[in-house]
């Protein structure tokens, strides 16, 4: 199985790339909000829906390409 160490490595190198996809897609959604005050209120759930999603996508990647390198 996977050593904690390895996976701790895999974490740390794509972490960048996950906050790049969540940044831009946060941003995107963001901008399309006019009221100020309904902004301020779905920050916060944009961000932890963005972040569940990628994690979830690069997880599959990750187990994918692993499969395949057996």
């Amino acid at each position: 199985m996977l050593s904690e160490e390895f996976l701790n490595q895999i974490y740390k190198n794509r972490q960048e790339q996950v906050e790049e996809k969540v940044n831009k897609e946060y941003h995107k959604r963001i901008k399309e909000i006019k009221n100020e005050e309904e902004k301020e209120n779905i920050k916060l759930s944009i961000i932890s829906e963005l972040y569940y999603k990628e994690g979830f996508k690069d997880g599959i990647n990750f187990v994918s390409n692993y499969i395949q390198k057996i």
